[in-house]
């Protein structure tokens, strides 16, 4: 079985508030991104940072799983490890980055089934890279040494022998939210 591992712990300093409250017609751009996910049918667990108490509480879906990440502070790689290490239990995990709410719920079903414990799966659309990357269980060890503000983009560089590109007509894998939008 494989999940969605969705990084939500970041504290959005580029943004200058918290993004993931940001509202996305009418939609916390959190809640936006943990929806997708649950409508593409994959468990769902969420890395939180401590003293995250509000977002449970908004994010009050069946099934989902919150993982509290004590050294969020220290960046991505930190937050990442910490994610790994509670999902043992699935044989692969997509990596859903929470400000990437445009992610359609059938190109995260696609790389979940795409995925295994041997490989690595990236969605490209148009022939530009995007996200959510799937890795599995075979780079758990790798991704739990993570620390600081590297994510697991070095593994894709380290095992190119195990990566699958999966091409998708999703131009929501290329797309995030590190900046408020401008205002007219």
């Amino acid at each position: 079985m494989n999940g969605a591992l969705v990084l939500a712990a970041g504290r959005s300093r580029r943004f200058g508030s918290d993004k993931r409250l940001y509202s996305v017609d009418g939609k916390a751009l959190l809640l936006r991104t943990v929806e997708a996910v649950q409508a593409a049918d994959l468990p769902c667990r969420v890395c939180l940072r401590p003293g995250d108490g509000a977002i449970p509480l908004m994010l009050a879906l069946p099934g989902l799983e919150f993982i509290e990440c004590m050294r969020a502070a220290d960046g991505m790689g930190a937050t990442l490890a910490a994610g790994v290490k509670a999902c043992h239990d699935w044989d692969g995990l997509l990596v859903v980055l929470g400000d990437m709410a445009w992610v359609q719920p059938a190109t995260l079903a696609v790389l979940a089934r795409t995925l295994d414990s041997d490989a690595i799966v990236q969605p490209s659309y148009r022939g530009k890279p995007g996200n959510p990357v799937g890795f599995g269980r075979r780079f758990y060890p790798e991704l739990e040494a993570l620390d600081g503000d590297r994510g697991g983009r070095m593994l894709l560089n380290r095992h190119p022998d195990c990566l699958r590109i999966v091409a998708v007509e999703d131009p929501g894998v290329l797309r995030d939210l590190d900046e408020p939008p401008a205002r007219a």
